[in-house]
């Protein structure tokens, strides 16, 4: 598998965005997501390790939604999220985390 940012080669263009996105999002859309993020992230850090496998699931794409439209502002909270994607890691029964969870730390690393 080639490198990820190919030494800061890869454009927007070029990324391949999950369903339903087909493009990257507009600089409004970005912005406004960026302002209640900070609001919502401690809460999917408790919902992505929980026991009840929906509520993984469902946090793990508003994660996954989340890093798209905030990019680089997500970094400011690796710190919580990387110790919870850990223990999320850890439940091997829940087949659809365990797919969702390298997608996204894939879209965490393009701007680490």
């Amino acid at each position: 598998m080639a490198e990820w940012k190919l030494g800061g080669d890869v454009k927007d263009e070029s990324i391949t965005l999950p369903f339903p996105f087909t493009h990257r999002p507009k600089i409004g859309a970005r912005w406004l997501v960026r302002q209640y993020t900070r609001r919502y992230i401690t809460c999917l850090y408790r919902e992505i390790s929980d026991w009840i496998e929906s509520s993984r699931q469902r946090a793990s794409n508003l994660l996954l939604i989340s890093i798209i439209y905030t990019e680089e502002f997500m970094i400011n909270f690796l710190d919580n999220l990387l110790v919870s994607l850990y223990k999320a890691v850890l439940t091997k029964e829940d087949k659809v985390l365990n797919k969702k969870i390298p997608m996204i730390i894939r879209y965490l690393g393009r701007y680490c």
